[in-house]
Order: C-alpha cells, then sequence, then structure tokens
C-alpha cells in the first residue's frame, strides 16, 4: 500500500554484551622484540604512545566487545538511535489525511474535503498523498491539468454517505492548446470514496473520479472544434444554398469555408495511448459552440428574384444590384450555363468605362462641363493606330460633350489621350471609384474586380478611353460605378452586413452634377438608351456599352445603370450579344419595371 509512511519496527538488538562476573585473563608478557612496549624507570612493561599520523588502520572485521564498560557503551548507543527514531516519528506526518470527526460519515466528508482543496488548489502531490496511490493519483491530476490547459476550477461536496462515498461537483475552466484565448467551462458530478485504514483515512483511488468513465491508461483532453456557418441566408433569413443560381451557390459555399477561420469551439474527448481516441461517452459534451452559426447575407430575395426574372431573357446574361446608399449587394444573377459571369467576368466594358474617362476629364479640367464643344471625328490618329467611330459616325465641331456622351461617339473621348496622361485614368478609377485595387466584398477572399493598367499611353491609353484595349471589368465593379455616381461617394460592394469595407474620395460637388446629367440624356430623346427605361416610372441615369471581342463574331452587350427612387444600381452583361442598347438595356429596365411594381 503506498498511503503514508509506515511504522516499520527498528531493530532492538544490540552487539555482544560481556557477562556479569567473568573472570579477568592475566595479561601476557610483552614480546621483548615487539617495539611497541618498553620498560619504565621502575622495571614496569608499558606500551609505547602511538603517534596519529602512524596509526594503524583499523580492521575491516567487528570488533568483539568485551567488558561492562564496553556493554554501557554500546547500550547507550542504542539508546540514542532508539530515542532519535521516535522522536523523528512523532514529527513526521500520520498515514493518510487525520480528520478531527469521529464518526465515520463526517471523517469520510473531512476526507474528501481535504484531497478536493489540494487539486483546486493545483497541489497535486498534496492530493495525491491523501490516496491509496499517489503515483498513480498524481500522473492523472497532471494529465488532467495539462490535457485540459486548465485555467481554474471549482469542486465542491455535494453529498456523502455513512459508508464514505462523498458526492462532488466539478467546473473547470479549460482552454485550447492552438488557440489560448479561447475557454470554456466543463461541468459535470462525480464522487468517491473514502475509508479508514492503518491509522488515517485515505481516498480510494480511482481515475473515473477525475473524470466519469475515465480509465487508467485513458487520459482527458480539449479538442477544438472547428467553426462552420450552420446556414448562410439571405437578408430575409432564406437559405442561399438551396440557390439554383452559381453566383449565389458561390457566395454560400464561400462564406461556409470563411466561417471554418473563425473562433473554434471545444469538445471534451477521452483519449489512450498514443493519444489514440476513445470512443465518446455520454459524459463528454461540447461545452463551447463554435462562434459562427449562421451567415446572413444582403441579398434581398425581392430583388433577386426580379433580377432572375430579367437575365431569363437571354443566354449569357448576367446580373448585379447594389443599393449605393450602403454598398449591399442585394442580386446577383446569372444565365451563362452554369457560369457566374456576374462576379467572376473579366472582359473589357466598352462605352460604360466612359463614366470614368468623363470624371477624370471633368477634374482636370480638359472639359469644363457638359456643355462646353467637344468635336467627335470619325477618325482619330492614335500614334499610328486609325481608330474610327462604329458606324462612321460622328459629331460636328461645336457639339457639347453631353451630346457626346450620350451618343457615345467614341472619337471625342480617345481624342484626349494625349492631353490626359498616361497615368490620369487609373488613378480617376482607383481615387473616385474605388477600382483597380482587391475587394473583399466578405466572402473571406479579396480579388480586384475591374483592372486597368496604372499607365498606359499612346494608342493603348485610346483604347482604354472608351473602354477597350487591356481593361478588364465584371458586372460588379460597372453596377458599382453606377452606384458612386449616384451618391457621389464610393461605397465598396459588400455581400455581408457590417463587412470592412473600402472608401475613395468623394466626387467633386460640381462633377457629381455633371454626371448625373451626363447620365440621363443616355435615357433622354438622343441617347443610346432613349426610350429603354420608360416603363420604369422613374428617373433613370444609364450608359450603354458594346465591347468588341476578337474571335466574337458579336459584341459583348452591356448596361449600367442607377434608380435614385428606388435607390438600386445595376450593372448587366450579355455576352455575345449585340448592342448595350439591344439586350442588356432591356435586361436592365426589366430589373427596375419589377421593382418598381413590386413597390407599389
Amino acid at each position: 500500500m503506498g498511503g503514508g509512511v509506515g511504522n516499520d519496527d527498528a531493530d532492538s538488538g544490540s552487539g555482544s554484551s560481556a557477562e556479569s562476573g567473568a573472570q579477568q585473563s592475566r595479561p601476557k608478557m610483552p614480546d621483548q622484540h615487539d617495539e611497541r612496549w618498553a620498560l619504565d624507570e621502575h622495571g614496569v612493561w608499558r606500551e609505547r604512545p602511538r603517534s596519529r599520523l602512524a596509526r594503524p588502520p583499523r580492521s575491516r572485521r567487528k570488533i568483539g566487545v568485551v567488558g561492562p564498560i564496553a556493554v554501557a557503551g554500546t547500550v547507550g548507543l542504542a539508546a540514542v538511535l532508539i530515542l532519535t527514531f521516535v522522536f523523528s516519528s512523532n514529527k513526521a506526518s500520520a498515514p493518510g489525511f487525520q480528520p478531527t470527526a469521529t464518526k465515520p460519515g463526517l471523517a469520510a466528508r473531512q476526507t474528501a474535503d481535504a484531497f478536493l482543496a489540494a487539486w483546486m488548489k493545483g497541489q497535486i502531490r498534496k492530493a495525491a498523498s491523501y490516496t491509496d496511490h499517489p503515483r498513480a493519483a498524481a500522473a492523472a491530476l497532471t494529465s488532467y491539468r495539462d490535457g485540459l490547459h486548465l485555467r481554474a476550477m471549482h469542486l465542491a461536496v455535494d453529498d456523502s454517505s455513512p459508508q464514505g462515498k462523498v458526492a462532488f461537483s466539478v467546473a473547470a475552466t479549460v482552454g485550447l492548446a492552438t488557440n489560448p484565448s479561447v475557454t470554456g467551462t466543463w461541468s459535470y458530478g462525480s464522487d468517491l470514496v473514502a475509508y479508514a485504514k492503518a491509522g488515517g483515512w485515505w481516498v480510494r483511488w480511482d481515475p473515473a473520479l477525475v473524470a466519469p468513465n475515465l480509465t487508467a491508461g485513458e487520459k482527458v483532453v480539449t479538442v477544438p472544434v472547428v467553426p462552420g456557418a450552420a446556414q448562410v441566408t439571405d437578408a430575409a433569413g432564406g437559405n442561399l444554398q438551396n440557390s439554383s443560381d452559381p453566383g449565389l451557390d458561390n457566395i454560400a459555399a464561400a462564406l461556409m469555408k470563411k466561417a471554418s477561420s473563425g473562433t473554434p469551439g471545444i469538445e471534451i474527448a477521452f483519449v489512450g495511448p498514443g493519444n489514440a481516441s476513445v470512443a465518446a461517452t455520454a459524459d463528454t459534451d461540447l461545452i463551447r459552440q463554435p462562434a459562427t452559426s449562421g451567415v446572413k447575407t444582403s441579398i434581398d430575395p425581392r430583388v433577386e428574384a426580379a433580377a432572375q426574372s430579367a437575365v431569363q431573357a437571354h443566354a449569357g446574361s448576367s446580373m448585379v444590384v447594389i443599393q449605393p446608399s450602403t454598398g449591399d449587394i442585394l442580386a446577383v444573377a446569372n444565365n451563362a450555363g452554369g457560369n457566374d459571369f456576374a462576379l467572376t467576368a473579366r472582359v473589357a466594358p466598352g462605352s460604360t468605362n466612359k463614366i470614368i474617362t468623363s470624371t477624370a476629364l471633368l477634374t482636370t479640367g480638359l472639359v469644363s462641363s457638359p456643355s462646353q464643344p467637344v468635336e467627335c471625328p470619325p477618325q482619330v490618329d492614335a500614334d499610328g493606330e486609325v481608330i474610327n467611330n462604329a458606324g462612321g459616325e460622328s459629331e460636328p465641331a461645336g457639339t457639347p460633350f453631353l451630346v457626346d456622351f450620350a451618343a457615345s461617339c467614341n472619337n471625342a473621348f480617345d481624342r484626349w489621350y494625349s492631353s490626359l496622361g498616361p497615368q490620369t485614368l487609373a488613378q480617376t478609377a482607383q481615387k473616385y471609384f474605388g477600382l483597380n485595387q482587391p475587394w473583399d466584398i466578405g466572402i473571406g477572399s479579396a480579388v480586384p474586380y475591374y483592372t486597368i493598367p496604372a499607365s498606359a499611353s499612346n494608342n493603348e491609353l485610346a483604347l482604354e478611353l472608351f473602354g477597350q484595349g487591356r481593361l478588364e471589368a465584371s458586372p460588379l465593379a460597372m453596377a458599382s460605378v453606377a452606384a458612386t455616381v449616384d451618391t457621389g461617394s464610393f461605397k465598396q460592394p459588400i455581400v455581408v452586413p457590417g463587412q470592412r469595407q473600402l472608401t475613395g474620395t468623394p466626387l467633386p460637388a460640381n462633377v457629381h452634377q455633371d454626371m448625373w446629367q451626363l447620365m440621363r440624356a443616355v435615357t433622354q430623346s438622343g441617347g443610346t438608351a432613349a426610350g429603354v427605361f420608360d416603363g420604369v416610372g422613374s428617373a433613370v441615369y444609364a450608359k450603354t456599352g458594346t465591347a468588341d471581342v476578337s474571335g466574337q463574331w458579336q459584341p459583348n452587350s452591356w448596361m449600367v445603370a442607377f434608380d435614385p427612387t428606388l435607390n438600386v444600381a445595376v450593372g448587366c452583361l450579355v455576352v455575345n450579344a449585340g448592342y448595350g442598347a439591344q439586350v442588356a438595356g432591356p435586361e436592365a429596365a426589366t430589373v427596375l419595371q419589377l421593382l418598381t411594381a413590386a413597390g407599389d
């Protein structure tokens, strides 16, 4: 038994003692040749004095003790040894725990209290010393502390019985090795047995008193629970994972994956040798839920339904609807054979990019106002590359810039390539519209939805000024461009409310007003989208786009628009379809009409 210190009896025998009254034998005459002896002046043989340095070595044999003086010395030595042992034993701790109570039930309770108090204070050796297997107890309590990354614990006795069984409760604050800031409380009940033996009270060691159902050779540990969104929903709580749209499916999948990088939960588990998993028991539990249990997006089911209806008009169609006042993405709709062109397309934006070009011309003062005359010649020689207007159109000298914009006459824009400079267009796109930089819309990855060379000149810049060249844009980016003109200030599109948003420099007040005027003219008589939005019932501001693609038999069709009354901005792309006003335009008009009707 390995509890307290044992009271083993000390050896009581002394050495051989001389018998009382034994005769002493007469000493023999010393050898006259023995140098140790010499005659004194009286003729008596006496032993010469010995030098300490010349002392002969002692014999390794036991020395026989003869005579009463020797007996007394031996008895005295034994007495000292016995007294020392008794004195030391009196000062040593009594075995086990020494309760003050005499009744067994109370003594068991006091023993349990002592054991639990030491354990609760982290005094593992002391707690283990109260058990009948201190080495096993110390190992198990240490394993418990380390395996749970124990931060604190509270132990309290619930009740006890005369038989020595004591129930107690445990509330252990535990953590994770991989994330020290994450903690949880594991609460459970257990019991122990205290009993009297060998002059003390002992806690009968059983691994199950540490954690219910724990056995020898096992240990209890905390396991991180990877967070995951239980559901990704639209703004009304509808499950996006049930959507038939590839764009919404991608958003839901990305948000589920992103949720796994949030704050983990904590689970209690038993492991055996080599940390091999042990089948879970009824007493193990998930003591802390992962932080993310659901994600609500900004997708508005009413707007989403309208956008889905609108894109059904043409194959290869995609659309994004944004709320300009917040940047919230209200709808992502695709009808492109399983492709999510609404978010992933990277194609030339065509004449919709003239919104950015016009902003650059107005902020630099190259064009002072929409009424400034700007000629649109049939051809422009851009550093050796001749650029022709589509269909041979042109606008004479004295034509207001507003008319050039409304008619989308290309050479009224590319003609400024040498005056604008190689960096201004890209700087305008980023400064005022937040483009040409990664956006994290809330799905866990930041990507650029619009790219433009940081520096372009000559014929490359001329092409970019009317939305061709090396420009690449998505419907999301171009819907955001329209939304920025609506409010006058860039608000980065997001699909998860509360997501951090990039900001931009607000449009100068006069430029903001001028851009409203230019985009309104597009939907009026003489504009490329004249009549397209007549059925909406409110003022619509728009820009068409037709982007040629090498090897494609028809151009890509673009339309961007905003309706301040509805507080929405739309970006629509139909690939390989035709002119913007003829294909993408009617789809954008449809979604606005449906939203107007739904609001009546």
